[in-house]
Protein backbone atom coordinates (compact mmCIF):
# COMPACT_ATOMS: atom_id res chain seq x y z
CA UNK A 1 0.00 0.00 0.00
CA UNK A 2 1.15 3.05 -0.78
CA UNK A 3 3.02 4.81 1.90
CA UNK A 4 1.19 8.52 2.12
CA UNK A 5 -1.96 6.62 2.81
CA UNK A 6 -3.63 7.05 6.51
CA UNK A 7 -3.12 5.03 9.42
CA UNK A 8 -6.11 2.60 9.98
CA UNK A 9 -9.01 3.74 12.12
CA UNK A 10 -9.31 1.69 15.01
CA UNK A 11 -11.14 -1.52 13.90
CA UNK A 12 -11.99 0.07 10.28
CA UNK A 13 -13.01 -2.07 7.25
CA UNK A 14 -9.82 -4.02 6.19
CA UNK A 15 -8.03 -6.22 4.01
CA UNK A 16 -6.07 -9.24 5.37
CA UNK A 17 -3.73 -11.33 3.32
CA UNK A 18 -3.45 -15.08 4.27
CA UNK A 19 -1.44 -17.88 2.84
CA UNK A 20 -0.94 -18.93 -0.63
CA UNK A 21 -2.80 -15.83 -2.49
CA UNK A 22 -6.02 -15.71 -0.34
CA UNK A 23 -7.41 -12.64 1.39
CA UNK A 24 -10.30 -11.66 3.25
CA UNK A 25 -12.54 -8.50 4.21
CA UNK A 26 -12.45 -8.22 8.29
CA UNK A 27 -15.17 -5.45 9.43
CA UNK A 28 -16.90 -4.72 12.75
CA UNK A 29 -13.47 -6.59 13.96
CA UNK A 30 -14.73 -10.03 12.23
CA UNK A 31 -13.37 -11.49 9.38
CA UNK A 32 -15.78 -12.56 6.62
CA UNK A 33 -16.20 -13.89 2.96
CA UNK A 34 -18.24 -12.00 0.96
CA UNK A 35 -21.19 -14.62 -0.16
CA UNK A 36 -22.75 -12.32 -2.27
CA UNK A 37 -24.26 -10.65 -5.30
CA UNK A 38 -24.36 -7.64 -7.32
CA UNK A 39 -27.38 -5.76 -8.40
CA UNK A 40 -27.98 -4.66 -11.52
CA UNK A 41 -26.92 -1.61 -12.84
CA UNK A 42 -30.12 0.51 -12.59
CA UNK A 43 -31.25 -1.81 -9.64
CA UNK A 44 -30.21 0.60 -6.74
CA UNK A 45 -31.67 4.23 -8.08
CA UNK A 46 -34.59 4.86 -6.21
CA UNK A 47 -35.49 3.96 -2.82
CA UNK A 48 -38.52 1.97 -3.51
CA UNK A 49 -36.26 -0.47 -5.76
CA UNK A 50 -33.22 -1.00 -2.39
CA UNK A 51 -36.04 -1.59 0.23
CA UNK A 52 -37.61 -4.18 -1.90
CA UNK A 53 -34.11 -6.15 -3.34
CA UNK A 54 -32.67 -5.63 0.11
CA UNK A 55 -35.47 -8.01 1.94
CA UNK A 56 -35.19 -10.15 -1.11
CA UNK A 57 -31.04 -10.88 -0.66
CA UNK A 58 -31.87 -11.25 2.82
CA UNK A 59 -33.93 -13.58 2.70
CA UNK A 60 -31.50 -14.97 -0.09
CA UNK A 61 -28.88 -15.87 3.02
CA UNK A 62 -26.43 -13.17 1.45
CA UNK A 63 -24.03 -11.27 3.89
CA UNK A 64 -23.00 -8.93 1.36
CA UNK A 65 -24.25 -7.54 -1.98
CA UNK A 66 -22.42 -4.87 -4.55
CA UNK A 67 -24.48 -1.97 -4.63
CA UNK A 68 -23.72 0.65 -8.05
CA UNK A 69 -23.71 4.67 -6.90
CA UNK A 70 -23.67 6.53 -10.16
CA UNK A 71 -22.00 9.94 -10.66
CA UNK A 72 -25.17 11.44 -11.90
CA UNK A 73 -27.22 11.22 -9.07
CA UNK A 74 -24.44 12.13 -6.84
CA UNK A 75 -23.91 15.17 -8.39
CA UNK A 76 -27.39 16.21 -10.79
CA UNK A 77 -26.04 19.86 -11.33
CA UNK A 78 -22.40 20.63 -10.98
CA UNK A 79 -21.14 21.33 -7.76
CA UNK A 80 -24.66 20.65 -5.97
CA UNK A 81 -24.54 17.38 -4.21
CA UNK A 82 -27.08 14.89 -3.35
CA UNK A 83 -26.12 12.02 -1.05
CA UNK A 84 -29.64 10.87 -0.52
CA UNK A 85 -29.30 7.74 -2.68
CA UNK A 86 -26.02 6.36 -0.85
CA UNK A 87 -28.19 7.21 2.28
CA UNK A 88 -30.88 4.36 1.54
CA UNK A 89 -28.91 2.32 0.90
CA UNK A 90 -26.79 2.43 4.09
CA UNK A 91 -30.30 2.64 5.93
CA UNK A 92 -32.03 -0.95 4.25
CA UNK A 93 -28.37 -2.51 4.34
CA UNK A 94 -28.60 -1.92 8.25
CA UNK A 95 -31.92 -2.99 8.48
CA UNK A 96 -31.48 -6.58 6.48
CA UNK A 97 -27.97 -7.14 8.15
CA UNK A 98 -25.92 -7.10 4.93
CA UNK A 99 -22.91 -5.60 3.95
CA UNK A 100 -22.02 -3.22 0.90
CA UNK A 101 -19.40 -3.47 -1.37
CA UNK A 102 -20.28 -0.02 -3.14
CA UNK A 103 -19.43 0.53 -7.11
CA UNK A 104 -18.26 4.23 -8.13
CA UNK A 105 -20.04 4.78 -11.82
CA UNK A 106 -17.76 7.65 -12.40
CA UNK A 107 -16.21 8.39 -15.54
CA UNK A 108 -16.47 4.62 -17.14
CA UNK A 109 -18.63 2.06 -16.93
CA UNK A 110 -18.34 -0.49 -18.99
CA UNK A 111 -15.84 1.86 -21.20
CA UNK A 112 -18.30 4.31 -21.69
CA UNK A 113 -19.08 7.50 -19.57
CA UNK A 114 -22.83 7.05 -19.74
CA UNK A 115 -23.24 7.43 -15.59
CA UNK A 116 -21.64 10.72 -15.91
CA UNK A 117 -24.04 13.85 -15.02
CA UNK A 118 -25.48 15.38 -17.93
CA UNK A 119 -23.38 18.41 -17.89
CA UNK A 120 -20.53 16.75 -17.74
CA UNK A 121 -21.57 14.80 -20.83
CA UNK A 122 -22.47 17.89 -22.56
CA UNK A 123 -19.32 20.01 -21.83
CA UNK A 124 -16.85 18.63 -24.24
CA UNK A 125 -14.64 20.67 -24.04
CA UNK A 126 -13.80 20.95 -20.92
CA UNK A 127 -14.11 17.24 -20.74
CA UNK A 128 -12.93 15.93 -23.78
CA UNK A 129 -13.34 12.29 -24.96
CA UNK A 130 -10.98 10.09 -26.63
CA UNK A 131 -10.38 9.18 -30.10
CA UNK A 132 -10.06 7.02 -32.56
CA UNK A 133 -7.36 7.02 -35.32
CA UNK A 134 -9.61 8.86 -37.56
CA UNK A 135 -10.23 11.31 -34.98
CA UNK A 136 -14.07 10.31 -34.42
CA UNK A 137 -14.66 11.43 -31.01
CA UNK A 138 -15.69 7.72 -28.94
CA UNK A 139 -18.31 7.99 -25.97
CA UNK A 140 -15.68 7.48 -23.45
CA UNK A 141 -14.19 10.46 -21.35
CA UNK A 142 -10.13 11.27 -22.02
CA UNK A 143 -8.65 9.24 -19.43
CA UNK A 144 -5.81 12.14 -19.64
CA UNK A 145 -7.68 15.22 -18.83
CA UNK A 146 -7.25 17.00 -15.82
CA UNK A 147 -10.50 18.67 -15.91
CA UNK A 148 -12.22 15.18 -16.69
CA UNK A 149 -10.15 13.46 -13.83
CA UNK A 150 -10.71 16.40 -10.87
CA UNK A 151 -14.11 16.81 -11.27
CA UNK A 152 -14.23 12.55 -11.02
CA UNK A 153 -11.68 13.08 -7.55
CA UNK A 154 -13.94 15.54 -6.35
CA UNK A 155 -17.41 13.56 -6.49
CA UNK A 156 -15.89 10.78 -5.68
CA UNK A 157 -13.90 12.26 -2.34
CA UNK A 158 -17.82 13.52 -1.29
CA UNK A 159 -18.71 10.06 -1.18
CA UNK A 160 -15.89 8.84 0.77
CA UNK A 161 -16.67 11.96 3.38
CA UNK A 162 -19.87 10.58 3.70
CA UNK A 163 -19.06 6.95 4.42
CA UNK A 164 -16.57 8.20 6.64
CA UNK A 165 -18.76 11.08 8.36
CA UNK A 166 -21.86 8.27 8.55
CA UNK A 167 -20.58 5.36 8.38
CA UNK A 168 -17.41 4.37 10.15
CA UNK A 169 -18.96 2.97 13.30
CA UNK A 170 -21.49 0.65 11.81
CA UNK A 171 -18.93 -0.28 8.70
CA UNK A 172 -21.85 -1.31 6.65
CA UNK A 173 -19.13 -0.22 3.14
CA UNK A 174 -16.23 -2.43 3.56
CA UNK A 175 -15.20 -2.26 0.20
CA UNK A 176 -15.15 0.06 -2.94
CA UNK A 177 -14.79 -0.26 -6.61
CA UNK A 178 -13.55 2.41 -8.51
CA UNK A 179 -15.17 3.12 -11.75
CA UNK A 180 -16.32 0.09 -13.75
CA UNK A 181 -14.98 -1.96 -16.10
CA UNK A 182 -12.35 0.48 -17.30
CA UNK A 183 -11.30 0.16 -21.26
CA UNK A 184 -11.14 1.23 -24.56
CA UNK A 185 -13.76 0.21 -26.71
CA UNK A 186 -12.87 0.20 -30.62
CA UNK A 187 -9.67 1.29 -30.65
CA UNK A 188 -6.70 -0.23 -28.41
CA UNK A 189 -5.55 3.32 -27.29
CA UNK A 190 -6.83 6.88 -27.45
CA UNK A 191 -5.80 8.47 -30.64
CA UNK A 192 -6.04 11.72 -29.22
CA UNK A 193 -3.26 14.74 -29.77
CA UNK A 194 -2.18 14.28 -26.47
CA UNK A 195 -2.19 10.67 -26.28
CA UNK A 196 -0.17 10.30 -29.44
CA UNK A 197 2.42 12.71 -28.51
CA UNK A 198 2.82 10.65 -25.30
CA UNK A 199 2.54 7.42 -26.90
CA UNK A 200 5.47 8.18 -29.15
CA UNK A 201 7.79 9.53 -25.78
CA UNK A 202 10.04 7.31 -23.74
CA UNK A 203 8.40 5.13 -21.21
CA UNK A 204 7.96 6.98 -17.83
CA UNK A 205 10.77 5.89 -15.27
CA UNK A 206 8.28 5.22 -12.74
CA UNK A 207 7.38 2.06 -15.12
CA UNK A 208 11.10 1.35 -16.20
CA UNK A 209 12.33 1.19 -12.88
CA UNK A 210 9.77 -1.07 -11.66
CA UNK A 211 10.33 -3.54 -14.91
CA UNK A 212 13.89 -3.46 -13.74
CA UNK A 213 13.63 -4.21 -10.09
CA UNK A 214 10.88 -6.66 -10.38
CA UNK A 215 11.76 -8.14 -12.85
CA UNK A 216 11.73 -11.84 -11.70
CA UNK A 217 8.49 -11.68 -10.41
CA UNK A 218 6.59 -10.12 -13.41
CA UNK A 219 3.92 -11.55 -15.42
CA UNK A 220 4.93 -14.24 -18.44
CA UNK A 221 3.00 -12.21 -20.48
CA UNK A 222 5.05 -8.72 -20.20
CA UNK A 223 8.39 -10.67 -19.43
CA UNK A 224 7.75 -12.40 -23.00
CA UNK A 225 6.91 -8.37 -24.33
CA UNK A 226 10.04 -7.32 -22.82
CA UNK A 227 12.28 -9.92 -24.08
CA UNK A 228 11.40 -9.83 -27.59
CA UNK A 229 12.08 -6.14 -27.65
CA UNK A 230 14.69 -5.01 -25.05
CA UNK A 231 13.49 -2.59 -22.81
CA UNK A 232 16.11 0.43 -23.09
CA UNK A 233 15.15 3.10 -20.78
CA UNK A 234 14.77 6.01 -23.44
CA UNK A 235 12.34 3.69 -25.38
CA UNK A 236 9.13 4.09 -26.34
CA UNK A 237 5.79 2.34 -26.00
CA UNK A 238 6.28 0.83 -28.99
CA UNK A 239 9.93 0.24 -29.02
CA UNK A 240 9.91 -1.35 -25.81
CA UNK A 241 6.85 -3.55 -25.86
CA UNK A 242 6.46 -4.05 -29.87
CA UNK A 243 4.88 -1.64 -32.69
CA UNK A 244 1.44 -2.58 -32.17
CA UNK A 245 -2.26 -3.02 -31.13
CA UNK A 246 -0.66 -4.70 -27.65
CA UNK A 247 2.05 -2.34 -27.44
CA UNK A 248 -0.51 0.42 -27.69
CA UNK A 249 -2.99 -1.50 -24.80
CA UNK A 250 0.27 -1.78 -22.28
CA UNK A 251 -0.09 1.69 -22.82
CA UNK A 252 -3.82 2.43 -22.39
CA UNK A 253 -3.41 0.45 -19.58
CA UNK A 254 -0.69 3.01 -17.91
CA UNK A 255 -2.90 5.80 -18.40
CA UNK A 256 -6.14 4.33 -16.81
CA UNK A 257 -4.21 2.87 -13.75
CA UNK A 258 -2.56 6.25 -13.25
CA UNK A 259 -5.91 7.87 -13.28
CA UNK A 260 -7.41 5.30 -11.25
CA UNK A 261 -4.95 5.51 -8.50
CA UNK A 262 -5.43 9.67 -8.45
CA UNK A 263 -8.78 8.75 -7.72
CA UNK A 264 -8.24 5.62 -5.09
CA UNK A 265 -5.32 7.61 -3.29
CA UNK A 266 -7.52 10.51 -2.50
CA UNK A 267 -10.27 8.72 -1.67
CA UNK A 268 -8.71 6.58 0.96
CA UNK A 269 -6.31 9.63 2.33
CA UNK A 270 -10.09 10.18 3.45
CA UNK A 271 -11.74 6.99 4.44
CA UNK A 272 -9.07 4.02 4.07
CA UNK A 273 -11.31 1.27 3.09
CA UNK A 274 -10.43 -1.46 0.86
CA UNK A 275 -10.64 -0.68 -2.90
CA UNK A 276 -10.50 -2.59 -6.32
CA UNK A 277 -10.62 -2.41 -9.86
CA UNK A 278 -12.74 -5.18 -11.83
CA UNK A 279 -12.00 -6.38 -15.42
CA UNK A 280 -14.17 -7.04 -18.51
CA UNK A 281 -12.47 -10.35 -20.03
CA UNK A 282 -10.19 -11.07 -23.37
CA UNK A 283 -11.97 -13.71 -24.29
CA UNK A 284 -13.43 -15.70 -27.53
CA UNK A 285 -10.28 -14.60 -29.30
CA UNK A 286 -10.86 -10.95 -29.28
CA UNK A 287 -7.79 -8.36 -29.46
CA UNK A 288 -7.45 -4.96 -27.70
CA UNK A 289 -10.61 -2.93 -28.30
CA UNK A 290 -12.63 -5.75 -29.62
CA UNK A 291 -12.87 -6.66 -25.91
CA UNK A 292 -12.06 -3.11 -23.38
CA UNK A 293 -8.54 -2.55 -24.00
CA UNK A 294 -6.10 -1.23 -21.21
CA UNK A 295 -8.47 -2.22 -18.02
CA UNK A 296 -7.32 -4.13 -15.30
CA UNK A 297 -6.65 -7.58 -16.91
CA UNK A 298 -4.41 -10.28 -15.35
CA UNK A 299 -1.79 -10.00 -18.04
CA UNK A 300 -1.36 -6.34 -17.29
CA UNK A 301 -1.45 -7.29 -13.51
CA UNK A 302 2.16 -5.30 -13.27
CA UNK A 303 1.25 -2.22 -15.02
CA UNK A 304 -1.76 -1.89 -11.97
CA UNK A 305 0.78 -2.78 -9.24
CA UNK A 306 3.28 -0.22 -10.44
CA UNK A 307 0.60 2.75 -11.60
CA UNK A 308 -1.96 2.12 -8.97
CA UNK A 309 -0.91 0.95 -5.50
CA UNK A 310 -3.42 2.01 -4.03
CA UNK A 311 -5.60 -0.48 -5.65
CA UNK A 312 -5.74 -4.28 -3.30
CA UNK A 313 -7.42 -6.06 -5.91
CA UNK A 314 -8.01 -7.13 -9.49
CA UNK A 315 -11.46 -8.61 -9.87
CA UNK A 316 -12.74 -10.97 -12.60
CA UNK A 317 -16.29 -10.20 -13.96
CA UNK A 318 -16.85 -14.15 -15.81
CA UNK A 319 -19.61 -14.27 -18.57
CA UNK A 320 -17.64 -17.10 -20.56
CA UNK A 321 -16.91 -20.68 -20.51
CA UNK A 322 -13.81 -22.03 -18.74
CA UNK A 323 -14.97 -20.82 -15.14
CA UNK A 324 -11.59 -22.50 -13.73
CA UNK A 325 -9.58 -21.24 -16.32
CA UNK A 326 -10.72 -17.41 -15.58
CA UNK A 327 -10.39 -18.46 -11.75
CA UNK A 328 -6.80 -20.01 -12.30
CA UNK A 329 -5.73 -16.69 -14.08
CA UNK A 330 -6.98 -14.05 -11.38
CA UNK A 331 -6.34 -16.21 -8.41
CA UNK A 332 -2.25 -15.21 -8.14
CA UNK A 333 0.50 -15.01 -5.94
CA UNK A 334 0.27 -10.86 -5.73
CA UNK A 335 -4.00 -10.96 -6.26
CA UNK A 336 -6.45 -12.78 -4.25
CA UNK A 337 -9.34 -14.04 -6.11
CA UNK A 338 -12.62 -11.98 -6.19
CA UNK A 339 -15.66 -12.28 -8.09
CA UNK A 340 -17.81 -9.29 -8.08
CA UNK A 341 -19.17 -10.55 -11.27
CA UNK A 342 -20.37 -13.51 -12.78
CA UNK A 343 -23.66 -14.59 -15.30
CA UNK A 344 -26.82 -15.44 -12.60
CA UNK A 345 -27.46 -19.00 -13.40
CA UNK A 346 -28.10 -22.07 -11.42
CA UNK A 347 -24.78 -23.32 -11.53
CA UNK A 348 -23.05 -20.41 -9.61
CA UNK A 349 -23.86 -22.61 -6.89
CA UNK A 350 -21.34 -25.15 -8.07
CA UNK A 351 -19.10 -22.59 -8.95
CA UNK A 352 -19.43 -20.96 -5.38
CA UNK A 353 -18.25 -23.65 -3.75
CA UNK A 354 -15.56 -24.68 -5.74
CA UNK A 355 -14.02 -20.30 -5.75
CA UNK A 356 -14.01 -20.52 -1.97
CA UNK A 357 -13.25 -24.04 -1.70
CA UNK A 358 -9.90 -24.61 -3.77
CA UNK A 359 -9.21 -20.78 -4.32
CA UNK A 360 -9.85 -19.34 -1.19
CA UNK A 361 -11.56 -16.65 -2.55
CA UNK A 362 -12.63 -13.40 -0.73
CA UNK A 363 -15.99 -12.80 -2.13
CA UNK A 364 -18.06 -14.65 -4.82
CA UNK A 365 -21.46 -12.30 -6.79
CA UNK A 366 -23.53 -13.38 -9.38
CA UNK A 367 -24.53 -10.24 -11.34
CA UNK A 368 -28.30 -9.10 -11.27
CA UNK A 369 -28.74 -11.06 -8.08
CA UNK A 370 -32.01 -9.15 -7.21
CA UNK A 371 -33.60 -11.40 -10.27
CA UNK A 372 -32.80 -14.94 -8.72
CA UNK A 373 -35.64 -16.51 -6.64
CA UNK A 374 -35.72 -17.76 -3.54
CA UNK A 375 -37.53 -21.24 -5.05
CA UNK A 376 -38.10 -23.27 -7.70
CA UNK A 377 -40.94 -25.23 -8.53
CA UNK A 378 -40.38 -28.90 -8.89
CA UNK A 379 -42.51 -29.00 -11.82
CA UNK A 380 -41.24 -25.65 -13.97
CA UNK A 381 -39.22 -24.98 -16.79
CA UNK A 382 -36.36 -22.95 -15.76
CA UNK A 383 -36.89 -19.82 -13.77
CA UNK A 384 -35.39 -17.57 -16.06
CA UNK A 385 -37.85 -18.56 -18.35
CA UNK A 386 -40.84 -17.85 -16.41
CA UNK A 387 -42.64 -14.56 -17.12
CA UNK A 388 -43.52 -13.89 -13.69
CA UNK A 389 -42.56 -11.05 -11.33
CA UNK A 390 -40.72 -12.44 -8.09
CA UNK A 391 -43.86 -11.69 -5.62
CA UNK A 392 -46.03 -14.04 -8.24
CA UNK A 393 -43.49 -16.41 -8.59
CA UNK A 394 -43.09 -16.75 -4.93
CA UNK A 395 -46.74 -17.72 -4.86
CA UNK A 396 -46.58 -20.56 -8.18
CA UNK A 397 -44.13 -22.25 -6.45
CA UNK A 398 -46.09 -22.39 -3.00
CA UNK A 399 -48.77 -24.22 -4.78
CA UNK A 400 -46.93 -26.88 -6.67
CA UNK A 401 -44.43 -27.79 -4.37
CA UNK A 402 -40.80 -25.64 -3.66
CA UNK A 403 -37.62 -26.52 -2.78
CA UNK A 404 -34.60 -23.70 -2.68
CA UNK A 405 -33.24 -22.64 -5.47
CA UNK A 406 -29.52 -23.84 -6.54
CA UNK A 407 -27.64 -20.77 -5.63
CA UNK A 408 -29.67 -19.89 -2.14
CA UNK A 409 -28.94 -23.69 -0.87
CA UNK A 410 -25.45 -23.43 -1.47
CA UNK A 411 -25.25 -19.71 0.12
CA UNK A 412 -27.18 -20.89 3.01
CA UNK A 413 -24.36 -24.03 3.71
CA UNK A 414 -21.62 -21.53 3.25
CA UNK A 415 -22.97 -19.18 5.24
CA UNK A 416 -22.99 -22.24 7.72
CA UNK A 417 -19.45 -23.31 7.26
CA UNK A 418 -17.75 -19.88 7.04
CA UNK A 419 -16.22 -19.64 10.37
CA UNK A 420 -14.50 -22.76 9.74
CA UNK A 421 -13.23 -21.47 6.16
CA UNK A 422 -12.17 -18.40 7.70
CA UNK A 423 -9.96 -20.32 9.99
CA UNK A 424 -8.76 -22.83 7.22
CA UNK A 425 -8.48 -20.26 4.14
CA UNK A 426 -5.12 -20.23 2.13
CA UNK A 427 -3.94 -23.84 4.34
CA UNK A 428 -3.93 -27.28 2.98
CA UNK A 429 -6.86 -28.05 5.91
CA UNK A 430 -9.34 -26.36 2.94
CA UNK A 431 -9.80 -27.51 -0.92
CA UNK A 432 -12.21 -27.98 -3.26
CA UNK A 433 -14.01 -29.61 -6.45
CA UNK A 434 -15.64 -28.72 -9.43
CA UNK A 435 -16.63 -31.67 -11.96
CA UNK A 436 -18.46 -31.68 -14.76
CA UNK A 437 -19.78 -33.48 -17.94
CA UNK A 438 -15.68 -33.32 -18.96
CA UNK A 439 -14.12 -33.76 -15.97
CA UNK A 440 -16.20 -36.36 -13.62
CA UNK A 441 -13.49 -37.15 -10.98
CA UNK A 442 -10.91 -35.14 -8.70
CA UNK A 443 -8.71 -36.06 -6.08
CA UNK A 444 -7.88 -34.39 -3.11
CA UNK A 445 -4.12 -35.65 -0.80
CA UNK A 446 -4.87 -34.39 2.62
CA UNK A 447 -2.54 -33.60 5.77
CA UNK A 448 -3.70 -36.82 6.63
CA UNK A 449 -1.94 -39.36 4.26
CA UNK A 450 -5.26 -40.17 2.72
CA UNK A 451 -6.83 -39.53 -0.67
CA UNK A 452 -10.01 -38.75 -1.11
CA UNK A 453 -11.56 -39.40 -4.89
CA UNK A 454 -14.27 -37.45 -5.59
CA UNK A 455 -16.55 -38.53 -8.08
CA UNK A 456 -20.23 -36.94 -9.18
CA UNK A 457 -22.61 -38.82 -8.15
CA UNK A 458 -24.16 -39.69 -11.14
CA UNK A 459 -21.12 -42.40 -11.81
CA UNK A 460 -22.82 -44.88 -9.05
CA UNK A 461 -25.74 -45.03 -11.81
CA UNK A 462 -28.56 -44.78 -8.95
CA UNK A 463 -29.84 -41.31 -9.85
CA UNK A 464 -32.08 -40.83 -12.61
CA UNK A 465 -30.39 -38.81 -14.73
CA UNK A 466 -27.04 -40.99 -14.59
CA UNK A 467 -27.86 -42.18 -18.17
CA UNK A 468 -28.03 -38.92 -19.61
CA UNK A 469 -25.50 -38.13 -21.78
CA UNK A 470 -25.30 -34.04 -20.02
CA UNK A 471 -24.31 -34.63 -16.16
CA UNK A 472 -25.11 -30.86 -14.21
CA UNK A 473 -22.20 -29.76 -12.52
CA UNK A 474 -21.50 -30.59 -9.02
CA UNK A 475 -19.05 -29.24 -6.55
CA UNK A 476 -18.42 -29.61 -2.90
CA UNK A 477 -15.78 -28.01 -0.25
CA UNK A 478 -13.51 -30.66 2.10
CA UNK A 479 -12.83 -28.99 5.57
CA UNK A 480 -9.87 -31.23 7.67
CA UNK A 481 -11.45 -30.61 11.06
CA UNK A 482 -8.80 -32.79 12.59
CA UNK A 483 -6.65 -35.91 11.96
CA UNK A 484 -8.93 -38.03 9.48
CA UNK A 485 -11.68 -36.17 10.24
CA UNK A 486 -13.41 -33.81 7.21
CA UNK A 487 -16.51 -31.82 6.78
CA UNK A 488 -17.77 -32.21 2.80
CA UNK A 489 -19.88 -29.03 1.79
CA UNK A 490 -21.41 -29.61 -1.69
CA UNK A 491 -24.07 -31.40 -3.68
CA UNK A 492 -23.77 -34.05 -6.19
CA UNK A 493 -20.21 -35.64 -5.39
CA UNK A 494 -19.68 -39.35 -4.01
CA UNK A 495 -16.30 -39.50 -1.53
CA UNK A 496 -14.20 -42.33 -1.36
CA UNK A 497 -10.95 -42.86 0.81
CA UNK A 498 -7.64 -44.89 0.06
CA UNK A 499 -3.81 -44.51 1.52
CA UNK A 500 -2.00 -41.49 -0.84
CA UNK A 501 0.72 -43.61 -1.08
CA UNK A 502 -1.11 -46.91 -2.07
CA UNK A 503 0.15 -49.26 -4.71
CA UNK A 504 -2.31 -49.44 -7.70
CA UNK A 505 -3.02 -53.12 -6.38
CA UNK A 506 -3.21 -53.93 -2.66
CA UNK A 507 -0.39 -55.75 -1.36
CA UNK A 508 0.52 -57.39 1.92
CA UNK A 509 0.99 -54.72 4.49
CA UNK A 510 -0.96 -52.19 2.61
CA UNK A 511 -3.59 -50.32 5.24
CA UNK A 512 -6.45 -49.58 4.04
CA UNK A 513 -9.33 -46.91 5.37
CA UNK A 514 -12.55 -47.04 6.53
CA UNK A 515 -15.43 -44.95 7.48
CA UNK A 516 -15.86 -44.78 11.00
CA UNK A 517 -18.43 -41.83 11.09
CA UNK A 518 -20.61 -40.09 9.17
CA UNK A 519 -23.48 -37.74 9.71
CA UNK A 520 -25.47 -34.80 7.87
CA UNK A 521 -25.11 -32.02 9.95
CA UNK A 522 -26.20 -27.97 10.44
CA UNK A 523 -23.79 -25.90 12.24
CA UNK A 524 -25.45 -22.98 14.44
CA UNK A 525 -23.42 -20.60 16.75
CA UNK A 526 -19.67 -22.84 16.20
CA UNK A 527 -21.56 -25.99 16.86
CA UNK A 528 -22.60 -28.84 14.80
CA UNK A 529 -25.77 -30.22 15.27
CA UNK A 530 -27.14 -33.46 13.83
CA UNK A 531 -29.69 -34.11 11.59
CA UNK A 532 -29.16 -37.49 10.64
CA UNK A 533 -26.77 -40.80 11.23
CA UNK A 534 -25.89 -42.41 7.48
CA UNK A 535 -23.68 -45.30 8.43
CA UNK A 536 -25.94 -47.55 6.34
CA UNK A 537 -27.72 -47.34 2.87
CA UNK A 538 -26.80 -43.52 2.49
CA UNK A 539 -22.82 -44.57 2.88
CA UNK A 540 -23.26 -48.16 0.53
CA UNK A 541 -22.46 -50.01 4.15
CA UNK A 542 -19.21 -47.44 4.90
CA UNK A 543 -17.84 -47.75 1.17
CA UNK A 544 -18.50 -44.10 0.64
CA UNK A 545 -19.70 -40.22 1.68
CA UNK A 546 -22.40 -38.90 -0.96
CA UNK A 547 -24.62 -36.25 -1.08
CA UNK A 548 -26.97 -36.79 -4.86
CA UNK A 549 -27.34 -34.46 -7.34
CA UNK A 550 -30.06 -31.84 -6.36
CA UNK A 551 -29.33 -32.15 -2.61
CA UNK A 552 -27.36 -29.52 -0.85
CA UNK A 553 -25.49 -30.86 3.04
CA UNK A 554 -23.31 -30.97 5.23
CA UNK A 555 -21.67 -33.90 6.25
CA UNK A 556 -19.59 -34.49 9.07
CA UNK A 557 -17.15 -38.00 8.66
CA UNK A 558 -14.41 -39.68 10.21
CA UNK A 559 -12.16 -42.20 8.82
CA UNK A 560 -9.79 -44.80 10.18
CA UNK A 561 -7.24 -47.26 9.15
CA UNK A 562 -6.86 -50.97 9.63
Amino acid sequence: MASVLPLLLSGQPRLEHRGNGSARIVANGNPMLMIGGEMGNSSASVPEDVKRHFSHLHQMGLNTVLVPLSWELVEPQEGKFDMSSLDTILAEAGHNELKVVLLWFGAWKNSMSCYAPEWFKRDVKRFPRAHTAEGKPVEEASSLSKNVLEADKRAFCRVMEHLRDHDAQQQTVVMVQVENEIGMIEVARDYSADATRMYHSAVPRQLTDYLRKNHESLHPYLNEKLKANGAKPTATWAQMFGDDSYAEEIFQTWTYAKYVEQIAQAGRTIYNLPMYVNVALDSRNRKPGQYPSGGPLAHLIDLWHCAAPSIDVLGVDIYDKGIKSWLEKYHLPNNPLFVPEIRLEDKDAMYALYAFGHHGAMGFCPFSIEDYPLTKASNANDWKQMDLSQDDQLNAFSAVGTSQSPLVAAYHLLRQAEPLMLERQGTKDMDGVLLDNEQRTAEIVTPDGIRLTVKHSYSLGWEPGAKDAEWPEAACIILRLGKEDYLVVGSGVVITFSPAQSSAKWQKGDQCIGLAKCEQVTIADGKQHIVRHLNGDQTHQGRHVRIPVGSFQIQHFRLYRY
